[in-house]
């Protein structure tokens, strides 16, 4: 199918069309393991965790790491990362014998040198001093490489939309290049009106714009907002909202400004009712696959 039998279509019938074509996943390979994050939060201890090495199958270690972290107290700024935490002032309970409960605080970032023992106390209990005496067997920097791999996949639930804004940047890029266009990624308002004298009006000041391409040619504009949504959820009824309301304020421009909505994703298929409110408002709605059958090319030359 082309844009041109798209958009002809109703909005029912376009809805339809965009939901039998929904992709099973936008994971490129650079999705899982974002390896530039981990290289810069591993090197940022780099010293640091060489010099721990020395602690490694220690018999005395709890003296061996008092007497180290007496000497070198910046040493400890390493810790948080030795045990998976990207948080470097921690809140800790402890609970003694008869089950007191002592609530304390050890800041990681900025050490305190009159309290060595309770930081060396706190990686005896943590169980890093027993890893490092019994466990431990090679460098720790290689150590906490894979720890910060560990810790980035939590941040993969955020990575989607992220990964959307890649595919379409790359596919914009393309095409601009081919078709003599002009593109910025992250547009805000003032960018738009500043470089290419339109007037874009917003829902919100700080408004960025995922993607906006502008022909000098026609002095035309377009918006791209693009998003993907693997899982349902109460969330896409608000998200179909915003962006009927978003639409709304763009197309109300003084100049020939459209708007593009690039969404996919298995979650929109429980989101049927708000979706197609959605698709009676907005008539450039698009998935993967319609990116794939060069819609977004035909928008940009009809």
């Amino acid at each position: 199918m082309r844009l041109n039998k798209y958009t002809n279509l109703s909005s029912d019938e376009r809805l339809k069309t965009f939901l039998s074509t929904l992709s099973v996943t936008n994971r490129t390979p650079e999705y899982y393991v974002n390896w530039n994050k981990v290289e810069r939060e591993t090197r940022q201890f780099e010293l640091e965790l060489n010099t721990l090495n020395y602690l490694i199958g220690k018999e005395n270690i709890h003296e061996e790491a008092f007497s180290l972290f007496s000497k070198q107290p910046e040493l400890l700024k390493a810790i948080p990362s030795l045990i998976a935490s990207r948080d470097k002032v921690l809140d800790i309970l402890t609970i003694d014998e008869n089950d007191n409960m002592i609530f304390d605080q050890l800041n990681f970032s900025k050490i305190d040198s009159d309290r060595i023992m309770e930081y060396v106390d706190f990686t005896e209990q943590s169980g890093l001093l027993n890893f490092l005496q019994n466990k431990a067997n090679r460098s720790l920097v290689d150590y906490v490489y894979g720890v910060e791999a560990g810790l980035d996949s939590n941040a993969r639930k955020n990575r989607s939309g992220t990964t959307m804004e890649g595919i379409l940047e790359r596919h914009v890029a393309r095409l601009t290049n081919e078709l003599g266009l002009e593109w910025k990624a992250q547009a805000t308002a003032p960018f738009i009106k500043d470089h290419w004298n339109i007037t874009v009006p917003v829902d919100k000041s700080e408004r960025r714009f995922d993607v906006a391409i502008y022909s000098e040619k026609k002095h035309k504009l377009w918006l791209i907002e693009t998003n993907y949504y693997g899982g349902g959820g109460s969330k896409l009824k608000a998200v179909a909202g915003e962006f009927i309301e978003l639409s709304h304020f763009i197309t109300s421009s003084i100049d020939d400004v459209e708007f593009v909505w690039i969404t996919d994703g298995q979650g929109w298929k429980t989101a049927h009712l708000p979706l197609s409110e959605a698709f009676g408002h907005i008539v450039n709605v698009f998935n993967l696959q319609m990116l794939k059958e060069n819609f977004l090319l035909d928008l940009l030359t009809k």
